[in-house]
């Protein structure tokens, strides 16, 4: 019952879509992120012009998860302004908490707000966050 729960089908859809995996030769910022406690990795791949994240890609090995959460996160940011994503880091950072969080400004990702009860899962879901979070600082400081 757990894991029907927290492996709904559309979960299962982005942890297993194309649609945003692969390198992005043109990237600006590249960063590499592991889960140690689990083995989960992924490359995340950012493409940004004028304080927009114009494309991104994510290449990465793990659970259903953590591949779903890179996919829902890319296609939130893509577009985005980077004070934007800031914010849209936060609003993830308190759903996986368990916080009240802003569901409009999350959008689909808010289909993992069951995460808060997994505690085990909590780290999976957010490895991309905390990649992003790392790529966000090296453009910061560029």
């Amino acid at each position: 019952m757990v894991f029907k729960m927290i492996y709904s089908e559309a979960i299962l859809d982005y942890a297993n879509s194309k649609k945003f995996r692969g390198k992005l030769k043109d990237a600006s910022v590249v960063e590499e992120g592991k889960n140690i406690s689990c083995g989960d990795e992924i490359t995340l791949y950012l493409k940004v012009e004028d304080g927009v994240i114009k494309d991104a890609r994510f290449e990465g090995i793990g659970c259903a998860i953590s591949q779903a959460s890179a996919s829902l996160m890319i296609e939130r940011i893509v577009n985005e302004k980077l004070e934007n994503v800031e914010s849209i880091v936060e609003e993830a950072e308190k759903m996986a908490r368990g916080e009240d969080f802003d569901e409009q400004k999350l959008g689909n990702i808010s289909i993992m707000s069951d995460i808060k009860n997994y505690p085990a899962r909590v780290k999976c879901f957010l490895l991309a966050w905390k990649t992003l979070k790392e790529a966000l600082k090296k453009i910061s400081q560029s």
